[in-house]
Order: C-alpha cells, then sequence, then structure tokens
C-alpha cells in the first residue's frame, strides 16, 4: 500500500540534527520509518512552524491539524512526538526572535528557558495510566540528545503532590496527561492551568478508547480551556473513524485538516495474522486445567521465550488467578521457574508502573502478566507470545485490543478465549466476523501431551534451538509433571478461602449482568453459570447463597431461578433490561474478615497462610446484598481518572509464597510515589 519505508536518515534537514541522532543513534537506534511515521514526517518541516497570525487565511492557510487512522503497534507514539518536539523548539526559536534578541546570545537562552517554564509547549491525553507512563518516556528518549527538553506528567491515580513538586521544578515542554487529572488541574491549579492555556499543541491518542471510557465531557472540557483552532495545533489519533470520533474531530480539529489512512482497505479487524482460538468449555470444572494446559503449550512451543498475557475481566477475579497460579506453577514444564505478575486498579500507581516494567524487562523465558483491562489497550510489551482470555470481554473491541498485544512488529504470536457453556452467545453476537478456530479440551490436552513426550524422549534436541533463557530447562519428565495437574488442583480446592470466591462471585454477577445482551441469554443463565462455578472451579461444598435483595438491586425482576435447567435456556435472547446500576454491587465486601481483598492480606483466596490481618471488622452476612449501601463509580478497570478509589494509596502488602523472586527490580525512568 505504501511500498518500502524510507529511512529516517533520509528525513536530514527537515528534523533537527539531535532529534536525528535520537532515532538513528542512541537511544532508539533504528533505520526504517513505519508507514504512518513516513507519512506523518513528510509533512515535515512545514508542518512544525509557529502560528502566523499574520499568514494565509483561509484554506490557503498551512495545514497544521492532523487526523490520522492508525493501529495500535504501528509506530505512531514516534510519529506524534517527533513533530511536537520539532514544533516546541522552533516555537521557543521564534519567540526569542520575534523579541529581537540575538538567538545565540546568552540573554536569548535565559528568555527562551522563561518561557519554556511559563507556557506549556504540548499537551498530550491519554486514556490509560499505563499508556501515558509510555509515551512520556518515550518522549524523553527522543528528547535524550536535548537535555533541555522537559516531560511533566499529570497523571491520575499517582500521587498529585508528587506531579506539582515536579511541575515546578521543570519546564512543561512536553506534558502527558490523563483526561481527569488534567482537568482537576485545570479547575483546581490555577498558576498551572495559566501555562496549560498557553499550550500550542494538543494530541489525542487512543481517541476511540477515550470516547469508549466516556471521556468526552472531559476533553470538551479541556479543549475549551485551550487556544483556539488554528493557533492551536492538534493532532488525533485513532485506530478506527466511527462517527463519534468523526463528531470531535469536527469539533477540535480545524477545517483545513490532513488526514491520513495506514490501515488496508482489507484490513481484518484483528490482526489476521495472529492465529486465534476458541474453547467452549464442557463445565466450570474445566476452566482452571484448560488454563494451565495453555501456558504448559506455550512454554513447550515457545521454549526459553515464552511471555504470556492472561486477561481476565475484573479486578477481583485478577486477584484470584494470580494467587491460583502462583499455587499451582509446579503443574506446568518451567515449574518454578515461571514468573508470575499481577496488574490490577487495585493496585496503587507506583505498583503499577514496578510491574508493568518488571514484565518488560523479564527475559527469563517462562512468565506470566495475569491483568484486567489496565493492559488491554496500547501498553506495548514486547515478545508476548501468546495473549489468553478467560471470559468475555466488554466488547468484540476489546477483544481486538487485547489481541493485538501479541503478533506485533511482524513476531508471531498467538491469541486463546476461553469461555464457560453459557458464554458461548459471545462468539455468535460479538466475534462473528473474527477468524477464530474452536479447540476442545480433549484437542489441547492430547497436544500438550504429546510435545511434553517428545521433550522427555530428547531434551537436548528440544532445547538446541531455544533462545538464551535464564529460566532453567524443564524437568526430564515434564508429561508426568503435567499428567499431575488434576490432582493438583483438586488439592488446592482445599484451601481455598471461601470468602474470596464469594466476593469475586459477586463481582463477576455485576459484571456479566451488564454483557447478557452480548451473551444472548437470561440473567437468570448467568446467576446459575456463577453460582456452579463456585462449587465446579473453585471448588466450594456448595453455591453461596444470594439474597434476593442483592439481586433485586442489580436489576432482577425474580428471584433466583427454581428448579430451570440453564442449559436448555443457553441461546434464548437477553430480556433488554437496562445495565444493572454499578453502586450496588461494585467494592462490595473489601472490609470483611478473611475475605482476601484487603490490602494488608500476604495473600489472597487461600486459607491456611500467614495473614497481615489486623484490627477489628465486622464479619459480612452470609448471603450477598444485606449490607449498607454504599456509592461506587463501577467496578471494572476501564475507570475514570477521577473517580474516587477507597485502597488507591494503600497498597498491596501480598508476598508471593514461592522463595524464588517472580520479579526482579529494574530500573525505571518515571516513577511515583
Amino acid at each position: 500500500m505504501f511500498g518500502e519505508s524510507p529511512e529516517f536518515q533520509s528525513f536530514k534537514g527537515k528534523i533537527s540534527d539531535n532529534t536525528l541522532k535520537a532515532l538513528v543513534s542512541q537511544p532508539f537506534k533504528l533505520k526504517h520509518t513505519s508507514p504512518v511515521q513516513a507519512e506523518v514526517l513528510k509533512l515535515l518541516p512545514s508542518l512544525a512552524d509557529p502560528y502566523d497570525p499574520n499568514g494565509p487565511t483561509g484554506q490557503d492557510r498551512p495545514v497544521r491539524d492532523l487526523l490520522v487512522k492508525a493501529k495500535t503497534g504501528t509506530g505512531k507514539t514516534l510519529a506524534f512526538l517527533i513533530p511536537a518536539l520539532e514544533a516546541r523548539m522552533k516555537y521557543l526559536d521564534a519567540a526569542v526572535q520575534k523579541e529581537g534578541l540575538d538567538p545565540d546570545s546568552q540573554e536569548a537562552a535565559r528568555r527562551r528557558r522563561a518561557i519554556a517554564r511559563e507556557e506549556v509547549g504540548t499537551i498530550i491525553i491519554s486514556p490509560t495510566r499505563e499508556l501515558a507512563t509510555q509515551i512520556a518516556n518515550e518522549a524523553l528518549r527522543l528528547a535524550h540528545w536535548n537535555r533541555e527538553i522537559g516531560v511533566r506528567t499529570l497523571i491520575g491515580g499517582a500521587s498529585k503532590r508528587q506531579q506539582l513538586s515536579d511541575w515546578a521544578r521543570g519546564r512543561p515542554d512536553i506534558v502527558v496527561a490523563t483526561p481527569g487529572r488534567l482537568r482537576d488541574i485545570l479547575e483546581n491549579h490555577p498558576d498551572i492551568a495559566q501555562s496549560i492555556r498557553k499550550a500550542h499543541t494538543l494530541i489525542l491518542d487512543e481517541a476511540d478508547t477515550l470516547l469508549d471510557m466516556g471521556f468526552r465531557d472531559d476533553l470538551e472540557g479541556i479543549v475549551r480551556e485551550l487556544p483556539k483552532t488554528p493557533e492551536r495545533q492538534t493532532f488525533l489519533f485513532s485506530a478506527t473513524i466511527s462517527r463519534p470520533i468523526q463528531q470531535i474531530t469536527k469539533a477540535f480539529l480545524d477545517s483545513n485538516r490532513h488526514f491520513i489512512d495506514v490501515v488496508p482497505v482489507d484490513d481484518s479487524p484483528v490482526h489476521a495474522h495472529v492465529p486465534q482460538y476458541h474453547t467452549i468449555l464442557p463445565s466450570a470444572e474445566h476452566q482452571i486445567p484448560h488454563v494451565l494446559r495453555l501456558i504448559a503449550h506455550d512454554q513447550l512451543v515457545n521454549a526459553g521465550k515464552s511471555k504470556i498475557l492472561l486477561f481476565l475481566p475484573t479486578t477481583k477475579v485478577t486477584q484470584l488467578f494470580s494467587t491460583l497460579l502462583r499455587e499451582l506453577k509446579k503443574s506446568l514444564p518451567a515449574s518454578r521457574g515461571t514468573h508470575v505478575y499481577e496488574l490490577h486498579s487495585k493496585k496503587n500507581q507506583s505498583q503499577r508502573t514496578r510491574t508493568s516494567d518488571d514484565f518488560r524487562a523479564d527475559k527469563s523465558g517462562a512468565s506470566i502478566l495475569v491483568s484486567s483491562d489496565v493492559s488491554a489497550r496500547g501498553v506495548d510489551y514486547p515478545g508476548i507470545t501468546r495473549v489468553i482470555q478467560v471470559g468475555i470481554p466488554s466488547s468484540s473491541e476489546q477483544y481486538v485490543h487485547r489481541v493485538g498485544r501479541t503478533g506485533r512488529a511482524g513476531s508471531a504470536g498467538r491469541g486463546d478465549l476461553v469461555l464457560l457453556p453459557w458464554e458461548k452467545g459471545f462468539l455468535t453476537y460479538s466475534l462473528s466476523d473474527v477468524p477464530i478456530k474452536p479447540l476442545s479440551v480433549e484437542e489441547l490436552q492430547s497436544e500438550v501431551t504429546k510435545i511434553a513426550e517428545k521433550h522427555d524422549a530428547d531434551r537436548d534436541a528440544f532445547w538446541a534451538s531455544a533462545p538464551p533463557h535464564t529460566v532453567r530447562e524443564y524437568p526430564p519428565t515434564v508429561a508426568k509433571v503435567l499428567a499431575e495437574t488434576d490432582a493438583n488442583i483438586a488439592a488446592l480446592h482445599d484451601r481455598l478461602d471461601e470468602d474470596a470466591v464469594k466476593e469475586t462471585l459477586a463481582a463477576l454477577l455485576g459484571y456479566y449482568l451488564g454483557q447478557t445482551g452480548a451473551l444472548g441469554v437470561d440473567r437468570a443463565v448467568v446467576l446459575q453459570g456463577l453460582r456452579d462455578w463456585t462449587t465446579q472451579a473453585c471448588g466450594l461444598p456448595k453455591p453461596p447463597h444470594v439474597s434476593d435483595a442483592f439481586l433485586a438491586r442489580l436489576g432482577f425482576r425474580d428471584p433466583a431461578p427454581k428448579g430451570r435447567d440453564y442449559k436448555r435456556r443457553a441461546n434464548t435472547l437477553s430480556d433488554g433490561g437496562r445495565r444493572p446500576p454499578f453502586s450496588d454491587w461494585a467494592e462490595r465486601g473489601r472490609d470483611v474478615r478473611r475475605s482476601g481483598f484487603d490490602s494488608g492480606r500476604k495473600t489472597f483466596g487461600v486459607a491456611g497462610r500467614p495473614s497481615g490481618y489486623s484490627g477489628d471488622r465486622e464479619r459480612r452476612p452470609s448471603s450477598y446484598g444485606d449490607r449498607e449501601r454504599r456509592p461506587s463509580f463501577g467496578g471494572r478497570d476501564g475507570e475514570r481518572e477521577r473517580r474516587p478509589s477507597w485502597n488507591r494509596d494503600s497498597g498491596e502488602r501480598r508476598p508471593r509464597f514461592n522463595r524464588d523472586s517472580d520479579a526482579s527490580e529494574s530500573s525505571r525512568k518515571f516513577e511515583w510515589d
């Protein structure tokens, strides 16, 4: 579509020497541009020229605004950072020249620094904290040879005091922000707001995700505070050009804008080169064994380089699965050499940043990041060999974004979707256009067994083609280890904390009852299916009681199904009811005795371990819905940045059970307290 991409060196003279040096030498060491980078950079140097109020008007004025359709993983971050950095330096040079100063004089240098501290250069708005952090670190790398350039972050969930302190000490040449924190600063900190209101460039990254997460009002409020077009230059990057994207394009960008589309016309909605498989489990009891076998399969077919992203629907089930995997590592080929990382919104920003950095840097050859949707979009983890999704994602788009974490930059990858019997409607209603193949439990088990036997028969040949790795080679009898999976899970059932499973059930109910339309089932089917999950997958002796009062708050017209065979109704259409009110269930059970969700607990979901619990807490009644209601802002991870979090800053003091370290400390560029 675009032919061979030009080399960065071909833009010499259009890009400043120090910026080009950072690209082709340290720290990036790049040679060729990506298609989106080539399309944007060919508009330089004029794209970075400062606004001239006395220049041509109407359709004769130079193009300054960009609407760019590009997928994640295409190099778009550099595509907007390069012109942003170039524009900032040109703006400062023009400002001192406008005052009649010799650009090479010390007085001009002092004045340039003063302007840089008083006026923001570029504001980059990102939908998630993790992506914002990644962009900020990329900006620091790009400014490697421009030491005077300052990069600031205004990110929700991190210490605002620290961010304000950093702002006072440095230059806001490039500001990377999440919408809620940025709007908070504009409304409550007039000194900083004054600098932000002078920003000359605005960049919206992952604009479609910003809208999907409900940030349109925040974006409109922010744009009202900034200079108007064409004085303000605006770049909008989005993977799709939907009607809402068209609407904000018309509202935020100048009418004389340039459209760049680097998504091929016949491009699949999912990365077509990534093999994708779905498994409809016969029953919930197969869920944990099947997930373990998928991980084992990846550790065998990608020996020495296995790096897995495991997505789950809610924070609480993410916590539960993280603990289960740490306990069941002995059932995997890499055994205790498997590094398990955990990422969700209950961890504070410092912990999340550390976890992301450690997993990104992990070269053990056997690592797993168990995550909720905080890692679904935009964040780049090099070398992901497989994405496993347990349970349905919130939408088909979210499925795409998750699968997009693997198979990047031409590398191989794979996606697996694991569904319970009553979730199969998601394939029909949401993934009908996705090239996803069926994979049965028996087929996977047979394939894993064959590969394990091949390993055991000739270990030297098996490891001959493996890349350098730090994980020790697998035990000589991997097939025997895998054969003990079911027994190990059964033994773990006896130690599962019943309260933790109950709290996970409450969170899953709130999530899935808002997805009945995507599933094509009645709410009663969801309730019965999740209650069965607690006994079949988690080993509870009987399903937890769910009170009628709690069900009523979730939008049930009738109490729990009585004597119904939910399998017979698995294909019935949803009742079309409205989404259940999250405020009635989210954050439930945080202050409960031995629930496994409090930050002081040393483990989650497994009994018989040392507990960090202290203080007297009222034990939650055995049936849901009998506690006093309190306000909440949603129980999933794509939360708005301004919503309160009752556990955001407390951290999680939950040491892992195994004695080997799951994650070594690595140096970080951006850190927050």
